[in-house]
């Protein structure tokens, strides 16, 4: 397992509470947030049969612990970024590992399916959801943020989170619109070109003669 490890109320609460004795409904389910990639709870992915039962061949972990990951996943298969859900935490630095684990995983095959959890599955491993979905749609930021809570409603990512996102995504933003404004370009010369070719072979004048102003308009 790839692993980037302070302890916290969770920590104290995983050792009191070693079977998952925490938490109740949507927040200890996986949720399908777009076709092979699920966002989940701490729980959920400790759990065999539901990792079974989803398919899932890779994890990524955003835990400020070493996960206990069942042994049907391969160590190479998981990625551990040890971070605490504050919102002075530095997750900025592990978007982009966190972004390519997801698509190689899910590029590399078809069959594969990826869970990205926390604890809860509502702000570390959402904001990392988020990313990808960034780097892989035309989705800004914040919709992605609102897209990801309409898959699970308790996703709420942390002030600090948030404005981490906006920040990493913004090269993203900068990259579509170059994008967008060549191929606009490109569109533009070639109509341009094709009036004058037109023109040329019916014998237009390459623009119509502006009618002089009179002194009385």
């Amino acid at each position: 397992m790839l692993s980037f490890a302070a302890p916290t109320w969770q920590t104290a609460v995983l050792s009191r509470n070693p079977r998952g004795a925490l938490g109740s409904g949507k927040a200890r389910t996986a949720s399908l947030i777009v076709p092979r990639l699920y966002l989940s709870d701490y729980f959920t992915a400790r759990d065999e049969k539901q990792l079974s039962k989803l398919g899932i061949t890779h994890i990524i972990s955003i835990l400020d612990r070493v996960p206990t990951i069942p042994e049907c996943i391969p160590e190479n298969h998981t990625l551990h970024i040890s971070i605490a859900d504050r919102a002075d935490a530095d997750i900025l630095q592990y978007l982009d590992q966190t972004t390519d684990f997801i698509t190689t995983a899910l590029a590399e095959n078809e069959e594969n399916n990826v869970l990205v959890h926390c604890f809860q599955g509502v702000s570390r491993s959402a904001t990392a959801v988020c990313a990808y979905l960034v780097a892989t749609t035309s989705m800004t930021a914040p919709e992605s943020i609102a897209y990801v809570q309409a898959k699970r409603s308790v996703v709420c990512p942390n002030l600090g989170f948030r404005n981490q996102l906006q920040t990493w995504s913004a090269k993203f933003y900068a990259d579509s619109a170059k994008r967008s404004g060549s191929r606009v370009s490109k569109i533009t010369g070639s109509i341009a070109e094709l009036v004058r070719e037109l023109k040329a072979a019916t014998g237009a004048p390459p623009s119509p003669a502006k009618r002089p102003k009179l002194a009385a308009e």
